[in-house]
């Protein structure tokens, strides 16, 4: 019986690891093809996106949640960046972005199906 005791518990602990373990970002790298839900202006100049299907694992500016990627307000190309998104909001195109780290921060996009 005892056997079958430690049987049983190696594979609750081996099954609740896989339900336990911390989430992954989807950064850094390409995610493709989302659809923009929402953007939000943020009071130091930038601003959060939130697409579908989520992003998940985020840390974005201002506290907005693990769902939102984040343009921070000294990124070169904010306002192209900024415009895109807005394109994107607009008109339903597919945008894919180039997270440039683990915090879902954004560093390039694509509108319009990736290639």
């Amino acid at each position: 019986m005892s056997s079958a005791r430690r049987l049983i518990g190696s594979l609750l602990v081996v099954m609740s690891a896989g339900v336990i373990s911390p989430a992954q970002a989807d950064g850094p790298g390409w995610v493709q093809n989302r659809t923009v839900v929402n953007i939000v202006n943020t009071s130091n100049g930038g601003f959060n996106v939130r697409l579908s299907p989520d992003l998940t694992g985020c840390f974005s500016q201002s506290g907005y949640g693990l769902n939102y990627a984040s343009v921070y307000p000294d990124h070169l190309a904010l306002n192209r960046i900024k415009a895109d998104f807005l394109v994107a909001l607009a008109t339903g195109k597919p945008i894919s972005l180039y997270l440039v780290d683990a915090n879902c921060k954004v560093g390039e996009t694509i509108l319009g199906p990736y290639f």
